[in-house]
C-alpha cells in the first residue's frame, strides 16, 4: 500500500479537504494584484455598450429528479454568487477567478444546502448548485475571446439532454478553493461581467466598451458515447472559431476534450446498436 493510500485511511476526507485550500493560500497573497476585483460604479456602466456574449439557463434542468429541498437551496446559492460576480470589471491582462470573487460559502452569508456530487454519487453540500454559475461563466468567457488559465471538466452526467441549447461539456466545475475557474482579459479594453436571476433563469452577459471586430463561435467537432467496463462513457471535443465581420475565420482552437460517466439510464438499443458502441470495450482514441 502507497504512502498516499494509507494517508487517506489515516487522514479524514474533511480536514484533507482543508489541508489542499491551505495548500494554496500563499500563492493567493502573491498573484492579488493579477486578480480582477473592481465593481463597476453606476456612473460608469454606460461606457460598456458591446455585448461580446449572452446566454440563459434554467434553474431546474430535470424537473422532478432532484428533492424540492435541494433544489430550492440550489436556486437560492446561484441567486447569491451571481449577486457576488454582478458588474465585475476585469481589466486588460486581469484574471478573474471564481473563488475570489465569490468566497467560501457559509450560512451567514446566504448559502444553503444544494444539490453536489461526490465521488460520481449526488450527495448535498453548502453552497450546493453553484456550478450552474461557473458553467455559465465559463461558456461566456469562450464566447467573448477570453483565455482560460485555469478550468476543470465536470467528471459525470448527471441528466438527459433536456432542451440542451449548447454542446455537452461546456462547463465548469468548481470546488472552494483548489478547483477554480479563472480567465484572462486578453483584450485592449475591459469587459465586465453581468450575472442574474430572472423568471427561474440563470442569465448571463459580457459587455465590452468597444466592438473587438470578431465574433467567437462554439462548436462540438466530435462526439461519442461507448462503454468501458460496463459503465457508458460520453466524450466530445470543443472548438471555438474566431469570425471577422466579413465571414473569414482568424483563429480556429480547440479549446475543450470532454470525458464523462453518464449517470442516468441509457435507452434501450438495438444488438447491433450494442455491439457497434462496446467494440473492444476500451477507451476509443481520437
Amino acid at each position: 500500500m502507497s504512502l498516499r493510500s494509507i494517508a487517506r485511511l489515516l487522514v479524514p476526507r474533511p480536514l484533507r479537504i482543508e489541508l489542499l485550500r491551505l495548500k494554496r493560500l500563499p500563492a493567493w497573497f502573491v498573484e492579488t494584484p493579477t486578480i480582477a476585483r473592481m465593481r463597476l460604479a453606476e456612473t460608469e456602466r454606460s461606457a460598456f455598450g458591446t455585448l461580446l456574449a449572452r446566454h440563459g439557463s434554467p434553474l431546474q434542468r430535470a424537473p422532478g429528479e432532484v428533492p424540492s429541498a435541494l433544489q430550492e437551496g440550489k436556486e437560492r446559492n446561484v441567486s447569491v454568487a451571481a449577486r457576488s460576480i454582478d458588474w465585475l470589471m476585469v481589466r486588460p491582462y486581469e484574471i478573474f477567478s471564481y473563488h475570489r470573487t465569490v468566497g467560501r460559502p457559509s450560512r451567514l452569508r446566504g448559502f444553503r444546502m444544494g444539490l453536489e456530487l461526490h465521488d460520481g454519487k449526488l450527495s448535498r453540500g453548502l453552497g450546493g448548485g453553484c456550478c450552474q454559475v461557473s458553467n455559465m461563466l465559463y461558456l461566456l468567457a469562450l464566447r467573448s475571446g477570453m483565455k482560460i488559465t485555469e478550468r476543470f471538466r465536470h467528471g459525470s452526467d448527471l441528466f438527459p439532454d433536456h432542451g440542451r441549447t449548447v454542446p455537452f461539456g461546456c462547463g465548469a466545475t468548481i470546488f472552494y478553493n483548489y478547483a477554480d475557474l479563472r480567465f484572462e482579459n486578453p483584450l485592449p479594453q475591459p469587459i465586465v461581467l453581468r450575472l442574474c436571476v430572472v423568471d427561474q433563469y440563470l442569465v448571463g452577459e459580457i459587455w465590452a466598451t468597444a466592438d473587438p471586430g470578431w465574433k467567437a463561435e462554439i462548436y462540438e467537432a466530435d462526439q461519442r458515447r461507448y462503454l468501458v467496463r460496463g459503465a457508458w462513457i460520453r466524450e466530445n471535443w470543443i472548438r471555438r472559431r474566431f469570425v471577422r465581420a466579413d465571414g473569414s475565420v482568424m483563429l480556429d482552437q480547440e479549446v475543450a476534450h470532454n470525458r464523462a460517466r453518464i449517470l442516468y439510464a441509457m435507452p434501450e438499443r438495438s444488438d447491433e446498436d450494442r455491439a457497434e458502441l462496446a467494440i473492444g470495450s476500451e477507451e476509443p482514441g481520437r
